[in-house]
Parts: structure tokens; sequence; C-alpha cells
């Protein structure tokens, strides 16, 4: 009888730091798209209550707060697919870093798409950086 072998790929280190930082950026945007919409009518009269609040709190971000509940609902759902992507390249699956990207891109022009917002293209710099370094650990998932 023949001993099957089979290679254990490891993960490399890098990989493993991109995942938990991602693993804890997806925890606060699940937190945040959940939380954001629960207090956004709070937060709108506390900072408008606020002297000076026009230097505080830029247009947009005001605009954000009063997103409601389908954008924050729609985020939910781009980060969460985030997250699973994320846990997909943890286990060196390749589709993760499918869904990563897509979930990223999309969560980039979800401010746009909604809100009529223009793109934020410093807003592509972190998103495009762990895109860009995932990229690199695709030799490794299958």
């Amino acid at each position: 009888m023949e001993e099957q072998i089979t290679e254990v790929k490891k993960r490399p280190q890098f990989l493993s730091v991109l995942c938990v930082l991602t693993f804890l950026s997806t925890g606060l945007g699940i937190f945040t798209s959940i939380l954001t919409p629960m207090i956004s009518d709070y937060l709108v009269e506390f900072i408008t209550s606020m002297p000076g609040y026009e230097q505080n709190l830029t247009e947009e971000g005001m605009v954000m707060l009063k997103a409601g509940w389908v954008y924050y609902l729609v985020s939910l759902v781009l980060i969460s697919l985030s997250l699973f992507g994320a846990i997909k390249m943890w286990k060196l699956k390749r589709i993760g870093f499918h869904l990563y990207t897509i979930a990223n891109l999309l969560l980039f022009c979800l401010p746009s798409i909604f809100l009529g917002m223009d793109f934020n293209l410093i807003g592509l710099v972190l998103p495009g950086l762990f895109i860009g370094l995932y990229a690199i650990h695709l030799k490794y998932m299958n």
C-alpha cells in the first residue's frame, strides 16, 4: 500500500499580516455600517448645535451621515464580502482575492453611485495598496 504524501501549503507571513489587518478593518466597517444609521440623527443634531460646525464637518461628511439605511445596508453587504474574501485568502483560496477586489472597488464607488458624490481618488490609495499587496501573493493561492 502506497502512502500518499500531500504537501500542505504554508501561508506567507506577510499575507497573514494583510489578512489580520483586513479582519480588523472590516470588523470596524461592519460595526460602523450598523451603528451609523442608528445614531446619525443624534450626531447631526449634536454637530450642528456646536458653534462653527461648518469647520468641523464637511458637507460631504454631513451627506454621509444622512445617507440612510439603504446606503449602509449595501455598505454592510460589501464589507462582509470583503471580509469573506479575506477569510478565503487566509485559507489560500484564489477566489478570495477576486471577491475582496470586487467588494473594495464597489465600496470605493458607493458614495458616487448612491449619494452623487465626486470620486475621491485619495480614497482609492489604501484599498489599491491592499489589492496590489494581495495580488503579489496570488502565486500561493489555488
